[in-house]
């Protein structure tokens, strides 16, 4: 069957996804953060102004938008406030989230983690094997 390397491939990045995001998991939860807030929260730091609409933060995330709402309540609940929300000034419909310098502070610190430990997974045996079989995958697709 030809598309038992498609398969495996698929399986296997599958399982390394698992592994990266259970390994976030744990060492988010010192910074009181879930992978999916802390990405929440870089979209919010990388804008030029740190500060997004809702429906924007739902489309860049791939969210529903009753997910980034009820996370967006999560983040604002924190002990360190790493958001705040407001109405579009010139849409008062609009909500926007805006991350405040605590939550600019407290990301950057939860970012040397994260980055830590995804240079970490990237530069292991596991990860060089994927990506070769990955490569592998493709180009038997090509001939």
């Amino acid at each position: 069957m030809s598309n038992n390397s498609n398969l495996c491939t698929w399986l296997s990045m599958k399982n390394f996804e698992n592994d990266i995001q259970t390994k976030l998991e744990k060492v988010l939860i010192k910074y009181d953060l879930s992978p999916v807030e802390f990405s929440f929260l870089h979209y919010l730091y990388d804008q030029y102004d740190s500060k997004a609409s809702l429906l924007e933060i739902k489309d860049s995330l791939k969210l529903s938008s009753a997910a980034v709402s009820r996370m967006a309540v999560r983040l604002e609940n924190k002990d360190c406030k790493p958001i705040i929300r407001y109405h579009n000034d010139d849409n008062k419909k609009e909500v926007c989230l805006k991350i405040t310098d605590s939550g600019i502070s407290h990301f950057k610190e939860a970012f040397q983690v994260v980055d830590s430990v995804l240079a970490e997974s990237f530069g292991n045996q596991d990860f060089q094997a994927l990506r070769d079989m990955i490569l592998t995958t493709n180009i038997q697709q090509e001939s």
